[in-house]
């Protein structure tokens, strides 16, 4: 009777799955969702931003540099 109400779990979990339980994935990146308009003008400012930062800003994060002193 357990094995039968498990395999019946299990198959109701498989269905769901199967038949769109999550719905619309959130981009893990992003932070939006799949069919979300883009924001042309954001996209655009950031692009100035980073095309103005200077070599000593762009060297001063991301991987491979060393973290700041602690205060």
């Amino acid at each position: 009777m357990t094995l039968l109400l498990i395999f019946a779990a299990l198959i109701g979990a498989l269905a769901w799955l199967l038949l769109g339980g999550w719905g619309d994935a959130v981009e893990p990146t992003a932070g939006r969702r799949a069919g979300a308009r883009i924001d042309y003008a954001e996209l655009e400012q950031a692009e100035r931003e980073v095309r103005g930062a200077n070599a000593e800003s762009a060297s001063d994060w991301g991987p491979g540099t060393a973290n700041p002193p602690l205060a």
